[in-house]
């Protein structure tokens, strides 16, 4: 973790720093505090340095898991798709027909065969489909193969099957002397004994290639791997390093955060099983994700997004629910740090005021390198912390985008799917023949076959047969058979009745239409084919968009280790036009605006995949994706649909800018040089700040700065908002002035807020304010009289100094300040001599 090495030789060095100044204080006295701090610091280190490292880890690991389970959710999802075409095609009239006919009818042999091929020009996941006999003779094929017959297990499998299908993962002598997943199922008519067996021969490699190409960008070294349950290699990303075949260490297949050694490499290494989809629990396999040890936090805080605004890292120290307990404390911790050591050097400033010691220029130097030293340290803490929330930010950012990513991976999937099954129905012959003869008996086998697909498909609110007029013919759903006989409107039925090859489909635009309840969905739609070229009608598929998409973005929501969605975060489907199709979240309604401003041109091109934006007073972490098709889906089939999907994460409340209150430096020895003892008498002032305004009290008034913390608070009395309390000083209880209210100006926030306690009316009286600031000497010549700039005499100040640093000081007047209090108990002080 090189970025963390330079910080712990920064560190290291002012570590160094701090034992010189502690021995050079052993000699002027001030080593206590200094001693105490220097301890802060090295123990706060340590805990920065241990933080970044598991942070960064954390990170790199859950980039890595995020690419791994994606994998093997994508690929199940693709899966249980195939469950559904096996069990689908079995049923085909063709199917049965040629195996009831023992398959001596040579034409039907070759106008199976035939089919077959249109079916793989569709559904191109398939690479061959194999009917077989009860005994395992090849009845018919698509790809040619030298075997006849098959003796393997999984014909008596099929046949004897009780659940339907038969996964199968390995070779298979009709098919391959190499590994390949099948799927089988047996051909039948109910309540009938099995005709044969039909296989469907999946492309797995080629899916896996394609899975593997859209989760590892080209510059990404991770390697995915598809293990099987004895961790033997199915399917992996990078063949040279983890070939397929080759058996992974059994470490590779627990949940462990040990770096892995396999091949003479070490690896993180992550290990994903899925969780099944819709009761299918999917092969067994597990998705190993890999990622070579010596480039693995290489980019661990790389924000993509762009530059954070400090403002965001300040609020998620303050509060995020997004960073453990422990994170948040860690800036805080040396805020306080920085804080404690800021009062000490100046309470040392205040001490060595018109100090006649010896030695009293080393104290001042050496308070001077102290607070250098404290402002280094807290640069180097600040840079550190800094790059902390950038990395836990970043691990959001990239979780965001990887989940956007798997939205519309799974989206072009499912619709894919759409695209081809309204082709294939299309070819139906029961389908054609309720078109080419309109009889009543043709009309209920057609509502027969819709029904039975609809209910196999329940993605599809209904199916609607049409003939070449637009007439609805018949439905699947008997709920809207009122639709029979009417005429079906929509430019895409006129597209469809256009159509001249089956491969070819339409899509309505994304609208509100009858078919659907007069809410929002796509209709895909394809022609029923006749042998004089002219389409007889066509089939109409409504999808039923509004639980698939809710479903889909509900899946794709970031999750908290316990499996929950993370707070507040939701998801989106955006059309071109920048309106929301779908939405995770009830706050964004279909059709409404998306809540950020989206440049399609810029997320397809990779340039605004991740960003921080703000909704309603949160900042939000942003992941987009744009679609990218699947397979021939949007890819050269001539449909064309821009679709972003969106994840979005709460990081905390956006940043506001506030009135800054200047940071200005302690004052050097050289500073007080330059400014005093040329221009004869001088004033040393105790600065502080409220807000943002400078404010200041003669140096040898002042008896010591302390912290606000454990103040009691003020009852209601006759002093007004303006009596803060009593502070405990050296067990005696110090009446406080709230400064602010005094001076109706505002203050900053309450939790770094100091009593600087003075000498006023013969008291001791504290005066509260928000920062420490610096203790200039300033000629008394420059201190301009207030009554020179104003007539008015309500003002508890001596006057103000125009050129003792950034801006204007304001030289307050103690003894009026105190009789602010007339009545507050506190204790009588000596005079400073």
């Amino acid at each position: 973790m090189h970025a963390i090495t330079a910080y712990r030789e920064d560190l290291g060095r002012l570590q160094a720093s701090w034992d010189t100044l502690s021995l050079l204080g052993e000699l002027s006295g001030n080593a206590t505090e200094m001693a105490g701090t220097r301890a802060a610091f090295g123990e706060l280190s340590m805990t920065l340095l241990r933080h970044l490292a598991v942070e960064t880890h954390r990170k790199a690991l859950a980039d890595l898991r995020t690419k791994a389970q994606n994998a093997i959710n994508i690929l199940i999802r693709n899966l249980f798709e195939r469950t559904a075409d096996i069990g689908f095609l079995c049923a085909d009239a063709h199917v049965r027909a040629l195996l009831e006919d023992d398959g001596e009818d040579a034409a039907a042999r070759i106008a199976l065969e035939a089919r077959f091929r249109e079916y793989v020009a569709k559904y191109s996941v398939y690479s061959d489909i194999v009917l077989l006999d009860a005994q395992g003779v090849v009845q018919a094929r698509l790809e040619p193969h030298a075997a006849a017959g098959s003796s393997h297990s999984i014909v008596a499998d099929a046949l004897a099957s009780e659940g339907g299908y038969v996964e199968y993962f390995g070779p298979l002598d009709v098919v391959s002397g190499e590994a390949r997943l099948v799927y089988a199922w047996r051909v039948e008519r109910p309540g009938q004994r099995p005709l044969g067996v039909l296989l469907l021969v999946f492309r797995l490699a080629d899916e896996m290639e394609g899975i593997f190409r859209k989760l590892i960008p080209p510059e990404d070294w991770t390697v995915l791997a598809c293990v099987g349950p004895d961790g033997s290699v199915i399917a992996s990303s990078c063949p040279i390093q983890v070939p397929a075949g080759v058996k992974l260490p059994a470490q590779a297949l627990r949940a462990s955060e040990q770096p892995l050694r396999f091949g003479g490499r070490q690896y993180l290494a992550v290990a994903c099983t899925a969780a099944g989809y819709q009761g299918y629990p999917g092969p067994g396999w597990t998705c190993v994700g890999l990622l070579p040890l010596e480039i693995a936090f290489e980019q661990a805080g790389d924000v993509g997004g762009g530059t954070i605004d400090p403002g965001l890292l300040d609020a998620m120290s303050g509060g995020s629910a997004l960073l453990p307990d422990e994170l948040r404390t860690v800036s805080r911790k040396a805020a306080v740090i920085q804080r404690d050591l800021n009062r000490s050097v100046w309470n040392g400033w205040i001490r060595l005021s018109d100090s006649t010691e010896a030695n009293v220029d080393f104290s001042k130097l050496l308070l001077s390198e102290v607070s250098n030293a404290g402002g280094r340290t807290q640069a180097v803490f600040e840079a550190s912390i800094g790059d902390l929330y950038r990395t836990v930010i970043a691990a959001i950012l990239a979780k965001c985008q990887a989940h956007a990513a798997f939205a519309i991976d799974v989206m072009d999937r499912n619709l894919y799917e759409r695209a081809n099954d309204c082709r294939w129905w299309a070819l139906d012959a029961t389908l054609a023949a309720g078109l080419a003869g309109k009889t009543p008996q043709n009309a209920r086998a057609c509502h027969e076959v819709l029904g039975a697909i609809n209910a196999l498909y329940t993605v599809y609110s209904n199916l609607i047969l049409f003939d070449a007029d637009g007439c609805v013919i018949a439905v699947s759903q008997p709920g809207h058979e009122h639709l029979v006989g009417s005429v079906l409107g929509g430019e895409w039925v006129t597209r469809a009745l256009s159509l001249r090859t089956t491969q070819d489909y339409v899509v309505s635009a994304f609208e509100p239409t009858a078919l659907y309840g007069d809410a929002a969905t796509y209709v895909y739609a394809a022609a029923v084919p006749s042998r004089n070229g002219r389409p007889l009608g066509g089939v109409a598929i409504v999808f039923d968009a509004a639980p698939q998409f809710a479903a889909m973005l509900q899946d794709s929501l970031p999750r908290d280790a316990a499996g929950r969605p993370l707070p507040g975060a939701f998801a989106l489907f955006i059309d071109e036009a920048g309106y929301i199709i779908a939405a995770s979240d009830e706050r964004f309604p279909a059709g409404s605006s998306c809540p950020f401003d989206l440049d399609l041109a810029s997320v397809g091109a990779g340039r605004d995949s991740t960003r921080i934006a703000v909704f309603e007073g949160s900042s939000y972490a942003i992941g987009s994706a744009l679609s990218q098709g699947y397979r021939e889906y949007k890819n050269g089939d001539g449909y064309r649909c821009d679709i972003v999907a969106v994840c979005a994460v709460p990081l905390g409340a956006a940043a506001t800018k506030a009135a800054g209150v200047p940071l200005l430096p302690s004052t050097s020895a050289e500073g007080l040089l330059r400014r005093g003892g040329e221009r004869g008498p001088v004033t040393e002032i105790a600065s502080f700040h409220i807000g943002p305004h400078w404010l200041g009290v003669p140096a040898r008034e002042v008896m010591a700065a302390v912290d606000a913390l454990d103040m009691k608070p003020a009852a209601a009395t006759r002093a007004g908002a303006a009596f803060a309390g009593y502070k405990l000083h050296q067990g005696v209880p110090v009446p406080v002035l709230r400064l602010g209210a005094r001076l109706g100006i505002a203050e900053g926030s309450s939790d770094d807020q100091q009593i600087v306690i003075v000498r006023s009316q013969g008291r001791a009286l504290g005066l509260l304010v928000d920062a420490l600031g610096a203790i200039p000497a300033v000629a008394s010549d420059d201190i301009r009289p207030l009554k020179d700039l104003t007539a008015r005499d309500d003002v508890p100040a001596i006057g103000v100094v125009g050129n003792a640093g950034a801006g204007m000081l304001m030289l307050l007047d103690v003894e009026r300040l105190g009789r602010d209090l007339v009545g507050a108990p506190a204790p009588r002080v000596e005079a400073a001599e």
